[in-house]
């Protein structure tokens, strides 16, 4: 049996300037890192029968591939030509649609998993290449290339994109010291909203020229947001979160709610707190 625990992402900074309709006008940059919650993923053959069995929030048989009723692993089953005789098991730590980055985790998983199964040699590169290919050609889920790139190598990543679609990647170094005060001055907080990402970012889209423009400012802050995260100086990151969510709100009238508004008023009005924003495509999950 292959387990496979692949980790959930929070971006940082830049975040949406690796949607196609931004990258292919100005090219993307952002901040992105994965952190300490996963989707698990448990795959082996069947040696007794032919059939494929999926095991997520229900457990359902199928006879072939063509009858898996989920749609990802039916995806990277096809990509990798299984058609029968494996079992296949997710579990995540957090709530899907929430964010994170959690569909690509689960794609970045599976694909891992099964190459490994088939001693197949997969990069890490390569893996989000076939992910993205996956998840957004194959299934037509609507989002850029952050996580799948994010969720493959893990870490702190600045992340560049050209207007090709080409991609290069950076870990950034951050001291033990730095980073143990940044994740003691951090904290989730869950707004108990999920939505579907893919509708946030369409209508961005459909507003091209104001998306444009916001995204630029948005990727301004990328590198005061890699000084800071290097320094630990959390003060400095707190306030750009603050910037980031009131251009982001710009965005789209999706981005958030009276619900969301109300949240965030709530915490900063509350001392300890310097700043935060919306991870993710907005319209719910985490602050």
């Amino acid at each position: 049996m292959i387990i496979n625990r692949t980790p959930y992402r929070i971006p940082l900074a830049g975040g949406g300037t690796d949607h196609k309709f931004y990258y292919k006008k100005n090219g993307g940059l952002l901040l992105s890192a994965t952190f300490n919650q996963y989707v698990y993923t448990l795959i082996t053959e069947r040696k007794i029968d032919t059939k494929i069995l999926v095991q997520t929030t229900s457990s359902a048989f199928s006879k072939n591939v063509n009858k898996v009723k989920h749609p990802i692993i039916k995806a990277v089953l096809n990509y990798f030509k299984i058609k029968n005789k494996i079992q296949i098991g997710t579990f995540a730590t957090v709530p899907t649609s929430s964010g994170l980055g959690s569909s690509s985790s689960l794609v970045v998983s599976l694909i891992k998993s099964i190459s490994k199964l088939k001693k197949i040699k997969l990069s890490n590169k390569r893996i989000s290449e076939i992910a993205f290919n996956i998840e957004r050609k194959k299934l037509g889920l609507v989002g850029g290339l952050q996580d799948q790139i994010i969720a493959s190598i893990g870490g702190i990543l600045k992340i560049r994109i050209k207007k090709n679609g080409k991609f290069s990647t950076n870990k950034l170094k951050v001291g033990k010291k730095n980073l143990n005060k940044l994740e003691k001055h951090l904290i989730l907080v869950f707004t108990e909203e999920i939505r579907n990402s893919s509708n946030v970012i369409k209508k961005q889209s459909r507003n091209l020229k104001n998306s444009l423009k916001i995204y630029d400012e948005l990727k301004k802050l990328v590198i005061p947001t890699e000084k800071a995260i290097k320094k630990g100086d959390y003060f400095s990151l707190g306030r750009i979160f603050h910037q980031h969510w009131g251009l982001k709100k710009k965005l789209s009238s999706n981005i958030s709610s009276s619900f969301l508004d109300k949240i965030y008023i709530k915490l900063m009005q509350n001392r300890h707190f310097i700043g935060g924003k919306i991870i993710g495509a907005g319209g719910g999950g985490f602050f």
